[in-house]
């Protein structure tokens, strides 16, 4: 049986469990210590996993987020959450 090519997907699935990649910008203002924390914890509210933050640019960051693609851009206050393929 032929496997599905997925290098273009945005999400993954692994051991039964839907992996994606995600890219949150801040719509105002640069990402600070104190609004990644709150941004992760937002995120871990919406029932995901955070299983990897990737660099933070000055109002962006990526995160490999576990769980049902629930994310959308106004779910988390302050963010506009975006696919990124891998």
């Amino acid at each position: 049986m032929a496997q599905t090519d997925r290098r273009s997907a945005a999400a993954g699935e692994f051991i039964g469990k839907d992996v994606f990649l995600k890219s949150f910008q801040r719509v105002a203002g640069n990402i600070s210590a104190a609004h990644l924390t709150e941004l992760v914890s937002s995120v871990q509210n919406l029932n995901l996993s955070v299983l990897k933050v990737g660099a933070v640019s000055t109002d962006t960051v990526n995160m490999i987020v576990e769980g049902a693609d629930n994310l959308q851009s106004g779910d988390v206050t302050g963010y506009v959450a975006e696919d990124v393929s891998f």
